[in-house]
């Protein structure tokens, strides 16, 4: 069985969905994941996204600029 995962493009951690709260998640390492789930690398596939912080990160540069007077 293969799981389809997001993985956030910057800083390459992983959205974890499996906590018992409903709608919940959080953001881990890869490792991680991999322990908390007990799976093989070769059981996961990555879907391309941005992790909550990442996100914020890159709308904060988009609106303001990259560079720091």
């Amino acid at each position: 069985m293969v799981r389809v995962v997001p993985m956030c493009e910057l800083c390459r951690r992983v959205r974890d969905d499996g906590f018992p709260a409903r709608g919940t998640h959080c953001w881990v390492d890869f490792p991680s994941y991999l322990a908390r789930h007990v799976v093989t690398p070769s059981q996961v596939r990555f879907s391309r996204n941005y992790c909550s912080e990442c996100r914020l990160s890159y709308d904060i540069l988009k609106t303001y600029g990259g560079a720091m007077r």
